[in-house]
Order: structure tokens, then C-alpha cells, then sequence
């Protein structure tokens, strides 16, 4: 019998279940809004790195969704030459963004020689990291090498999204398999067999939401539906942070500052909010520092 928990809004959010008989953990998400928002504030126009942070976003929430609700999960995708990359950072409230760096209009590229660094900020703020080669040009594999390297864990990482020539979003989400420690070898071959034999991914996020994707994913196997979680595009910054930040330098690049300007423009990378700030807030800097 299937436990089912109360049918979500269309709002993106991830939905966890697990097979009664605890062989399997699986985890669906929409991420269909929050996508296009960061790639609306990135001013992503190039179709494959839409696609490569399309897929990071996504794939990094559903990594945050197999650990400990109450860490921050950071997803660094490093191209080849070892300077541009992709940013996924999402929050324990579901709060997630995005970011392109030092990427020209060309497409970025994920090729061998890519690297996946995935970070997570657990309570007390103490960061766990780790770093993984990526397998070929899909992020999923990437994030499948990460969670078996990383935290041993077997899983099997799909991610999709549907987006038109003219950069219109449609459909973003995908999902994630887990086998939990001593499941048996009968249901892995079916649960194998089963998505071998699926559509691509990018169909399954086009027609199916994450409940019915759960219902297609577990066709014949019991299983309880634990939770639904809301996901949504946001940014932390604030002028008390970009503050803080300034705190840091050095004095005398303050006091250059302050000579040079009497407004300081700071714009955050992610959201491109601009902040400005007075003399007075500089100067104040210097009191405190």
C-alpha cells in the first residue's frame, strides 16, 4: 500500500519517499522557476551552459535533500582551464542561486579535465568539501561520482530541463535514486531495468511533476511519501553583509577608497543587486577596525 502525503502547489519543491521495504530512498524535485530566475540574473544566453547550471542547481538541491536538513550545500562545477565555473548554492529553507564565473559568451565547457567540488556547512558552520574528476559531459554523472566517492552512497542522479531557442524555460527538475545499506539484488535489477527503459529525463520533467514522478519512478512498490520541501530562487545578500565584507580590508585601501569616492557601488555576483554606500559608512570602518 502507498502512503501518500497531500497533493503540492505547482510552486517549485522536492518530494521524498522511501519503498517500504527500505531497499530504496528516492527523491523528485521541480526547479522549473528557480531556474529561469537564475539564469534571468546570470544572463545566461548560451543554450549549453543554461543547460550544464540548469542542471548544477538542480542537482545540488537534490543533494542537500539526502543529508541533514539543516545544511547549506554548495555546488563549484571548475571548467578546464581552471579559471571559469558554475555556482549552485541553495539553503536549508530551500532558498537557492546561482552563479556564472569568469565566463565569457562562449559556452562553458564540461569535458574531462572538469572538476566537481561540493561543499556543505553544517551547524557551527564548520564546511565539509570535497572534490571529484566528472566522468564525461553530463553534470548528473558528476554528482553520481561525488556521492559514491564522497559519501558512499549508490545512487543513480538524473536531471532534465526543457528550454526554448529564445532562452524561454519550460521545465527544469529531476531526481535521485538512492539504495539504502542492505538492500536486496531483486529489487536493484528492477529498479535498474526500470530506468534503463525510461524516457530521457527532460521528457520525464516535461510531463510528469515530481508526485506523479514518484508514482512512475515506484510503479509496484510500496512505499511511504515522507515530505514535500518548497525550493525558490533568493539571494542572502544585504547591506549589512557587503558591511561586513568591507570590514575586512585593509586599512589603507579603505582610506583609498574614501579619497577616491564619496559613494562606493558594491554589486553582488549573484542577484546583481547594487548597494551604495556613504562616506560615513566607510569612515566607520575605520573607527571599528
Amino acid at each position: 500500500m502507498t502512503t501518500q502525503a497531500p497533493r503540492v502547489t505547482d510552486s517549485d519543491h522536492v518530494m521524498r519517499a522511501i519503498t517500504d521495504d527500505d531497499n530504496f530512498r528516492v527523491i523528485t524535485a521541480s526547479t522549473t522557476r528557480t531556474v529561469e530566475q537564475v539564469l534571468q540574473a546570470q544572463k545566461v544566453t548560451d543554450p549549453a551552459t543554461a543547460r550544464h547550471l540548469s542542471d548544477l542547481i538542480t542537482g545540488t538541491v537534490l543533494v542537500r535533500e539526502t543529508m541533514a536538513p539543516t545544511y547549506r550545500v554548495q555546488g563549484v562545477l571548475h571548467g578546464t582551464n581552471g579559471s571559469t565555473s558554475l555556482v549552485a548554492d541553495t539553503h536549508p529553507d530551500g532558498v537557492t542561486r546561482g552563479l556564472l564565473q569568469n565566463v565569457d559568451d562562449g559556452p562553458f565547457a564540461l569535458a574531462a579535465g572538469c572538476r566537481l567540488q561540493m561543499m556543505r556547512v553544517m551547524a557551527g558552520g564548520r564546511v565539509h568539501r570535497s572534490m571529484v574528476q566528472a566522468p564525461d559531459d553530463r553534470v548528473a554523472s558528476a554528482i553520481m561520482t561525488y556521492m559514491q566517492e564522497s559519501e558512499q552512497v549508490v545512487a543513480i542522479v538524473a536531471t532534465g530541463l526543457i528550454r526554448d531557442d529564445d532562452g524561454t524555460i519550460h521545465h527544469a527538475g529531476g531526481f535521485v535514486v538512492q539504495l539504502l545499506p542492505g538492500a536486496d539484488r531483486g529489487p536493484l535489477m528492477i529498479m535498474t531495468e526500470r530506468l534503463e527503459s525510461m524516457p530521457s529525463t527532460d521528457q520525464l520533467v516535461k510531463d510528469l511533476d515530481p508526485e506523479r514522478l514518484l508514482e512512475e519512478l515506484l510503479y509496484g512498490m510500496p512505499y511511504a511519501q515522507l515530505e514535500t520541501r518548497p525550493v525558490s530562487y533568493g539571494c542572502q545578500c544585504s547591506r549589512e553583509r557587503v558591511v561586513m565584507s568591507l570590514s575586512t580590508l585593509p586599512r589603507q585601501e579603505l582610506n583609498d577608497m574614501i579619497e577616491e569616492d564619496e559613494i562606493i557601488e558594491v554589486s553582488c555576483d549573484y542577484c546583481n543587486t547594487t548597494y551604495k554606500l556613504g562616506r560615513t559608512h566607510l569612515e566607520g570602518l575605520l573607527r571599528e577596525s
